[in-house]
């Protein structure tokens, strides 16, 4: 009996201590910016929106270029449609 307990008590240890030292398993770690939104910033050169993104992270979009806040990889240059207006 007493053996079981112990097995049971380190299993449920073992477990918390899993969940909680892996980042993103129990919960997502927050984030410091809002999710991107549906209207675009950017230059406009010959009816093209020119902006900047992350190839890892395509929600990371910037008028210039620099680098992604979350995975330090340089911007790239794209081209877009300017977003219709309704």
């Amino acid at each position: 009996m007493t053996f079981k307990r112990n097995l049971l008590t380190l299993s449920v240890l073992a477990g918390a201590i899993l969940l909680t030292s892996a980042p993103g398993w129990a919960a997502p770690a927050p984030q410091g910016k809002p999710a991107a939104h549906s209207h675009q910033h950017g230059k406009q050169v010959a009816g093209k929106v020119v902006v900047y993104t992350c190839p890892m992270d395509p929600d990371v979009v910037s008028d210039k270029p620099g680098r992604c806040p979350k995975c330090k990889m340089n911007l790239e240059k794209t081209e877009m449609k300017p977003a219709s207006k309704k």
